[in-house]
């Protein structure tokens, strides 16, 4: 279908092209009857240039410029005064970056033309590209002299003084487009701009003022000149234009955050609150403004707590304004993860992908702050449908991979990260993560040699990640295989990362391996010390410790503890009835 068209256009330019053959054709005959030739040519040579005009112009249209620069030269060596080949010459070295060249050939044609308003605008703007603003200036002045009907050439002369830097020529050309049409935007604004570029603050506010005397009912010049008092430091004057505004239209939220900002320098922050508020319930204000001033209130908040209430207050007036919006229900959500309050925050992502399910970074926060909560229900329905939308993000094949391994579906857990493998390979961080995973459903499914490939695989990418050198040792340690390999690992694991309870009760359980019942306890003891007393399987290796070290007692004690934090062996139960160490 597309080639129909283009063909459809090409036979259309052709039908052109030809009508003109016909007329210069026409010309040369008539020319030939009454026994001259056209322009001083005979009527052979006139039937030359219009053929190969013709084809110059063929050529053109089909994009081989080359192969038209060529001929449109051989129309210039068979007629020297024919502007249209100059013309067409020098557009053909303009688009192909040749402004030095393309020069004389548009200074030709317009010579040649010399009442052509487009060959001399044409050269007039090869000029400006050239950095000859003074030639082109000339070209600019005689063109509106000869179309003096024509704003836009007054409009060229104008930018090209700007482009000289001759700002008073360019603002009384501005002047004078304004005689002709009127008082604009466009223009007052250029004009008030280049006053205050020239230091002339007097001439800048009366070109403001006569905007506003123009459109009376216009917030925003008058807002413009407001702020040309605030950068000029003079508070008084700008508060009056804000009286005036208020005046004009009192529900002008913009009004309110300028106001907000004028209290705020003026360290009455109250009142800058309460515009503040004003801005934020108008509808008419863009969220994307409040979510802006929204952004400055998480960076103060976190210096400054007492800000948090009003930060929450803001938020909840951008959801009222904005309820068909995920932006502000996004925002919240931030504010609520980042004060810890997870359930709110969950729930504020959940209204987010409601509106508006095609965000990424949304979906994995969400997840994220199930994970945290321990909600691993949520993480796999939600991780499923985020592998749906989303199914080249790796981040997504993890999540699901840690919350299949919660439920104890470790096949599918493997079956799900191996697929995803290809999408983290580019993060090492992401890449790292799901290795060790699928190193521990591998080892949860008895798969060892999987196990440990997987592990070593991952510790070639990051061999100083503590986690996986401390997963990895502790899984050998499980088996009573490679110990002291696994002895190396951990030993190194707590060198990197210092008390961490999980990586001590790593090392005392490979100590108890290797039968150093002393030294296990010793760590055992190191790790309760750092949060292990709150883990049923800490408390229960050192009772199994504290058993081979003969204190049966105290081993009971721990057993017992450990049983009442849940989260242990499944002998448990036998040690405690039987009052012996049981293993696996």
């Amino acid at each position: 279908m597309a080639q129909v068209v283009s063909d459809t256009l090409e036979s259309t330019d052709l039908r052109h092209i030809i009508l003109i053959l016909l007329l210069l054709t026409c010309t040369g005959a008539l020319a030939q009857q009454k026994g001259k030739a056209v322009k001083g040519l005979g009527v052979e040579q006139e039937r030359q240039l219009a053929e190969t005009f013709f084809e110059a112009s063929r050529q053109k249209m089909l994009g081989n410029l080359k192969e038209a620069a060529v001929l449109f030269h051989d129309c210039v060596k068979i007629d020297p005064q024919h502007a249209a080949s100059h013309f067409e010459l020098a557009n053909i070295l303009y688009k192909t970056e040749q402004l030095a060249d393309a020069l004389p050939f548009a200074r030709k044609a317009r010579q040649l033309d010399v009442d052509n308003e487009w060959y001399i605008l044409f050269e007039a703007d090869i000029l400006m590209n050239l950095g000859d603003v003074a030639n082109a200036i000339v070209l600019y002045q005689r063109l509106i002299k000869g179309h003096p009907d024509k704003p836009e050439y007054t409009y060229e002369l104008a930018n090209a003084y700007l482009f000289a830097g001759k700002l008073d020529e360019a603002i009384r050309t501005y002047d004078q487009i304004e005689t002709k049409t009127g008082v604009s935007e466009e223009i007052s604004i250029q004009k008030e701009k280049l006053y205050l570029e020239m230091d002339k603050l007097d001439k800048a506010v009366a070109e403001l003022e006569k905007l506003i005397a123009a459109f009376p009912h216009e917030q925003r010049y008058m807002g413009m000149l407001a702020e040309v008092y605030v950068a000029n430091d003079d508070e008084e004057k700008a508060f009056k234009v804000y009286e005036r505004m208020l005046a004009n239209d009192a529900d002008d939220p913009i009004l309110h955050l300028n106001l907000a900002e004028y209290y705020k320098r003026k360290g009455d922050f109250n009142r800058s609150f309460s515009e503040l508020k004003l801005a934020f319930a108008s509808p008419d204000l863009n969220i994307d403004q409040k979510i802006q001033v929204l952004m400055s209130y998480y960076v103060l908040t976190e210096k400054d707590k007492r800000l948090v209430p009003q930060a929450f207050e803001l938020l909840d007036l951008t959801i009222a304004a904005h309820p068909q919006d995920p932006k502000g229900f996004a925002m919240k959500a931030d504010f609520l993860y980042r004060e810890r309050k997870l359930e709110e925050s969950r729930e504020a992502f959940y209204h987010t992908i409601k509106l508006d399910s095609g965000r990424f970074a949304v979906w994995s926060q969400l997840i994220q702050v199930s994970y945290e909560l321990g909600d691993h229900d949520a993480m796999l329905r939600d991780s499923e449908t985020a592998l749906e939308l989303f199914p080249n993000q790796g981040i997504f094949y993890l999540f699901n991979g840690i919350a299949l391994n919660q439920h104890e579906r470790h096949q599918a857990a493997v079956d799900i990260m191996t697929e995803g493998e290809i999408f983290v390979k580019g993060d090492s961080y992401l890449h790292v993560q799901l290795l060790s995973l699928l190193g521990d459903s591998y080892n949860a499914l008895g798969r060892f040699a999987e196990s440990d490939r997987t592990f070593e695989k991952a510790l070639a990418r990051e061999p100083s990640n503590p986690l996986l050198l401390n997963n990895y040792s502790y899984f050998l340690s499980l088996r009573k295989e490679s110990l002291e390999k696994a002895e190396e690992m951990s030993k190194r694991s707590n060198l990197l990362q210092m008390n961490q309870s999980s990586y001590l009760d790593t090392y005392a359980w490979i100590r108890y391996q290797q039968g150093e019942y002393a030294d296990a306890l010793t760590w055992i003891d190191k790790a309760i010390a750092n949060g292990g007393d709150r883990s049923g399987t800490i408390v229960e290796h050192r009772g199994d410790i504290l058993f081979r070290l003969g204190r049966q007692d105290e081993a009971m004690d721990a057993w017992k503890k450990a049983k009442e934090l849940g989260e242990h062996s499944d002998a448990l139960d036998r040690k405690i009835g039987t009052g012996k160490l049981v293993e696996e």
